[in-house]
């Protein structure tokens, strides 16, 4: 276990890349973050993508890393704010759907705790949506059910009528329904129940993005 004692031979290697080391940390903080992030989020698949972001985070960032005297500590605070931050933004997510009258597809691969994921595929679908939106009509739907501005307070940051923020609302609500509904089947919606053993994969998948980014 990575200590203040052998912390800056630890960083030494992290720097040259050695991919062994980093998989000695991983391993060692991984059921203690996962379990963390779980936790907040009570959700498995979203935990491990949680820790495996945090571990990017800090591996990207080696010379904070460096004067971290308590890895364990410091990795827990990323992942939690990491964590905290996805759970507000579900929440938020989720009165974004409320608010669309999206209704979620019925079958037996998507009730109970899978329903999240697929609310999470839904959000990429959001997002992809929100952004197709023309100019205008896309500030004004993030303004008002994404960030909750009021109609006036919309309007007076867009500088435009009041009446013009509910029309230009009411058009990008109805477009962003239809797209969204359009594509909301179950064969679209990848579901992914959770399997395997938690170590092992989120080890596997930040190694490989710690290749990809060029870290290790």
């Amino acid at each position: 276990m990575m200590n203040m004692l052998n912390m800056p031979d630890e960083i030494a290697r992290l720097r040259a890349g050695h991919t062994p080391a980093f998989e000695q940390i991983i391993r060692t903080h991984n059921q203690r973050l996962f379990r963390l992030a779980r936790a907040i989020l009570r959700d498995a698949f979203e935990a491990e993508d949680v820790v495996q972001e945090a571990y990017i985070k800090v591996f990207s960032d080696l010379d904070s890393f460096a004067e971290v005297t308590d890895p364990g500590a410091w990795l827990a605070r990323v992942t939690t704010n990491l964590a905290l931050s996805r759970l507000r933004q579900k929440k938020r997510n989720a009165r974004l759907i409320d608010s669309l009258k999206i209704e979620l597809p019925t079958g037996a691969s998507l009730m109970t705790a899978e329903t999240q994921t697929a609310q999470t595929q839904i959000r990429h679908l959001l997002e992809r949506e929100i952004d197709a939106l023309p100019d205008g009509f896309r500030e004004v739907f993030v303004l008002r059910l994404v960030e909750d501005l009021s109609v006036s307070e919309t309007a007076e940051v867009l500088g435009i009528s009041p009446q013009t923020v509910k029309s230009r609302l009411n058009r990008a609500r109805a477009k962003i329904q239809h797209a969204i509904k359009a594509q909301l089947t179950v064969a679209s919606l990848q579901v992914f129940p959770f399997a395997g053993v938690h170590c092992d994969r989120i080890t596997a998948n930040t190694l490989q993005q710690l290749k990809a980014a060029g870290i290790t």
